[in-house]
Parts: C-alpha cells; sequence; structure tokens
C-alpha cells in the first residue's frame, strides 16, 4: 500500500476517535434528565399532533398536563378513555 493512503486512513481514524469520545463526554454533562410523566403521557396520547387541544402538539400537552396548565380530558381527539389512562397517570 500507498504510505499516503495508511496516513490518510490513520488520521480519520484517529479524528473519528477523537470526536466520538467528545461527543460521549457531551452526551453526559448536557443532558438534560426530563420528567418521566410527560413521556407516560405522551404514549398515552393518541399522537394525532392535531392541535384539537390548543396545544401545539401532543408532546406539548402532556407536558402542560403534567405542568397543571392543561386539563387531563383536554384532549378531544382521545377521548374519554384517554382521559382516564391520564388521570391513572398522574
Amino acid at each position: 500500500m500507498d504510505v499516503t493512503l495508511l496516513i490518510a486512513l490513520a488520521t480519520m481514524g484517529g479524528l473519528g476517535f477523537i470526536f466520538a469520545g467528545g461527543l460521549a463526554i457531551a452526551d453526559k454533562k448536557l443532558r438534560v434528565e426530563e420528567n418521566p410523566l410527560i413521556a407516560q403521557i405522551n404514549e398515552a396520547l393518541p399522537g394525532a399532533n392535531c392541535g384539537a387541544c390548543g396545544k401545539a402538539g401532543c408532546y406539548d400537552f402532556a407536558t402542560n398536563v403534567v405542568s397543571g396548565t392543561a386539563p387531563v380530558n383536554g384532549c378531544p381527539v382521545g377521548g374519554n378513555d384517554t382521559a382516564i389512562i391520564i388521570a391513572e397517570i398522574m
């Protein structure tokens, strides 16, 4: 093999290793913890992201339910069954 090719492969491999390590460290240091109730409520919602509840989407609605600014029965698409599930989660 050509020496130039080996140098290029070693350089790119080393840079990839360094950047991967940096991303792994940044992932641990910059992680934002989220309330697990938000994920549970978001899973219970129908996922239509229609905005019928007056929020930007299902995730925004779930965030507002957990913070107390939206009622548990505020999703008209999910209906009464979804409201019962969300009330049990809360």
